[in-house]
């Protein structure tokens, strides 16, 4: 948390200026501040993070790197938004999510225990469930905790403007929801760990 307000980061964008998955995450973030979080943005294009490599050390990778996995480690809550492509997610969006391998040996490794938001837009009608979809199966992986609400935006090119906003209020509506959702989930869980870790304070008192 930061000065008590939980802290929701969000992943994603692709290499495509004018990205729909980043103007999406963007709304999302917008709408957890709103809910009372405080917010960062990770984006992979202003990133550039190199190709994950199994085995090189972390020492001989860049600062952005650094800076992506210090931003996943001081996260309450997170939000990924990819895009879809042939039929699932952006390979920038995985090739990100493989550098959380660093965080295996964390008190708290990898996305444990964090609620994870979902968004993916689509230039077909199909592709943006399946990208969604699948990453699910990697949060899972990770061990992060899905907000049951996702928010696939299919046909994006038909659903924003020229700058990649979404346009279409249902869907707007959708990433405002899951915003507020994101931060609903990480405040009770949030709460419940305070109340364990009383609880086996007292415990250990008696």
């Amino acid at each position: 948390m930061i000065n008590g307000r939980l802290n929701v980061v969000g992943i994603g964008g692709t290499l495509r200026e004018g990205s729909t998955s980043l103007s999406a995450l963007k709304r999302t973030l917008q709408a957890a501040e709103e809910a009372g979080a405080t917010t960062e943005l990770l984006d992979l294009r202003e990133l550039d993070l190199p190709m994950y490599a199994p085995g090189k050390r972390f020492d001989d990778y860049d600062e952005n790197v650094r800076r992506f996995l210090a931003g996943i480690r001081g996260a309450d809550a997170l939000i990924i938004s990819t895009g879809a492509y042939h039929g699932t997610l952006a390979g920038v969006t995985k090739n990100a999510l493989d550098f959380t391998q660093f965080l295996a040996r964390d008190e708290r490794p990898y996305l444990d225990g964090k609620v994870v938001g979902l968004v993916a837009t689509a230039g077909g009608g199909q592709a943006a469930t399946n990208a969604t979809n699948a990453l699910v199966n990697v949060v899972h992986a990770l061990r992060g905790i899905v907000a049951p609400l996702m928010a696939p935006i299919p046909k994006a090119w038909q659903l924003s403007d020229s700058e990649g906003n979404i346009t279409d209020k249902d869907y707007g509506g959708r990433l405002d929801n899951l915003g507020e959702l994101v931060v609903d989930l990480a405040s009770r869980l949030s709460r419940e760990e305070e109340f364990a870790e009383k609880q086996t304070l007292l415990a250990g008192r008696n």
